[in-house]
């Protein structure tokens, strides 16, 4: 179900999840057909709590150049960058970083601007375990390594392969925090940066395929997916290095090109894929034939070109389709919101007759489909669970050993439960005073008995004079 939406022609970037709010950056889209002649990077709340579809704009700076790319890292936010930092790829081998927290303030948050690349840059990727160094790709294959740090003086993984062409994307394998993959049109390089070469080449020749979208297995190191924009073969494939001859899977989620690709940081059973065909589709890569459909987010009559996860509440996706509309959806669905159209109209024409409603004009275009999971996302199962059974009998399951439930036997303390009822009758019947004098003698203490005494006194008629007597 589309929640929230903003009607500009923009590339985006969810906040980090370290951050306290779900935050969008939002940085003018290079390349793109828009009136707007003045590029501007945005910072959006996405403002769940509100109904209706509008975004609250939080921050905004101009920017000398279009955007290819915008991504957010977690870089300095415990210290000097608070809502950490925000990179741009930008039109001419330009690369921008800034201040997501001087942004937010309103203050000049560029931070640093270099033009190192040849041509435009598409593609880039933090680290995962090292949040300081960021991986670029650009024309005529050229990736760069970058420190945060220092932006001075990037490295290179190697030297740059042949052909020359424009990488697609670039991503950091999940467990080797020393492995890179690039994605080209027609193959897929991977990189050891500590031997400053790459290690193996993915092509499949048997098949017309463009590569576009590249996703790492989360917890499976060697293994990797990739997706083709090429209408001829709109296909998704699962590539494990250890046997890169060939594709370990095939399949065909969408009808035309796939554009978008991306992984659920908290589920590994969730994809999320959107293309040409106009459609947003989330699928089990992990399942049996591995093109297990669990919902079609989404499908409208424009191309998504860009879809992401939001990391702190993984329920969210963001997608940008080609009509300069980005799109914010939740997994979990319900009625779709509706727009108050007759309502914005009467406030900008004061005076109309709000009783006389033009009749609906009929549209030929496709209705917007939204469909519910099948299965719940793992975030919303019951991690533990406990159940009382006859005889004192206590069931509990923990989701860290499926299809396992243990049974223990509940032993009753005598002595517990005769104390127990023994406070109950006390209760009931009102005699305090007696009840802490027995306390008092069952204790071995001199401070022990002192200390029932001091209560006793609260219940006697006159508990003052009691009390300085007992001091």
């Amino acid at each position: 179900m589309k929640v929230k939406e903003l009607q500009k022609t923009v590339n985006v970037a969810w906040s980090p999840a370290q951050l306290n709010s779900i935050l969008l950056a939002a940085g003018t889209a290079a390349q793109q057909l828009d009136t707007s002649s003045n590029s501007v990077l945005e910072i959006y709340s996405a403002n769940l709590s509100e109904p209706g579809y509008d975004m609250v704009l939080k921050g905004s700076q101009a920017s000398p150049y279009p955007f290819h790319k915008i991504i957010w890292s977690p870089l300095g936010s415990g210290g000097h960058y608070p809502e950490g930092v925000i990179v741009g790829g930008c039109e001419s081998g330009h690369l921008q970083v800034y201040n997501a927290a001087k942004l937010l303030a309103g203050e000049e948050s560029l931070m640093s601007k270099q033009d190192k690349h040849v041509g435009a840059v598409r593609a880039l990727d933090f680290n995962p375990f090292q949040t300081n160094l960021l991986a670029s790709g650009a024309a005529e294959s050229e990736i760069l390594i970058w420190d945060l740090n220092n932006t001075t003086t990037p490295m290179t993984p190697g030297t740059k392969t042949q052909p020359f062409e424009d990488i697609q994307n670039v991503a950091w394998n999940k467990q080797v925090q020393h492995i890179l993959a690039s994605v080209f049109s027609s193959r897929c390089i991977v990189w050891d940066l500590r031997k400053n070469e790459p290690i193996i080449k993915l092509s499949d020749s048997q098949s017309r395929i463009r590569w576009r979208a590249l996703q790492w297995h989360p917890d499976i190191a060697t293994q990797l997916w990739l997706a083709s924009e090429d209408d001829q073969a709109p296909v998704v494939q699962l590539w494990d290095l250890r046997y890169a001859t060939a594709p370990a899977k095939t399949l065909q989620i969408h009808q035309r090109g796939v554009l978008g690709l991306t992984w659920c940081p908290k589920d590994i059973n969730l994809m999320i894929s959107c293309g040409k065909d106009n459609k947003i589709i989330c699928w089990n890569p992990n399942s049996e034939q591995g093109d297990e459909i669990q919902s079609e987010i989404a499908s409208t009559v424009q191309w998504y070109s860009d879809v992401q996860w939001c990391p702190k509440n993984p329920a969210l996706i963001t997608s940008s389709s080609l009509d300069g509309n980005v799109s914010l959806y939740s997994l979990y669905g319900g009625s779709q919101q509706q727009v108050q159209t007759s309502n914005k109209i009467a406030d900008s024409f004061p005076g109309m007759d709000t009783f006389a409603q033009a009749p609906l004009p009929q549209s030929n275009l496709a209705p917007v489909v939204y469909n519910d999971l099948k299965t719940p996302p793992v975030w919303m199962k019951q991690p533990v669970g406990a159940s009382f059974g006859f005889g004192g009998k206590l069931l509990t399951f923990n989701q860290g050993m499926p299809g396992k439930v243990t049974i223990n036997q509940i032993t009753t303390e005598q002595e517990l439960v005769d104390r127990s009822n023994k406070l109950e009758e006390v209760l009931a019947g009102g005699n305090y005073a007696e009840y802490c004098v027995q306390k008092a003698n069952q204790m071995d203490s001199q401070q022990g008995r002192y200390i029932w005494y001091f209560v006793k006194t609260n219940f006697e008629a006159n508990p003052r004079a009691e009390m300085l007597n007992l001091l």
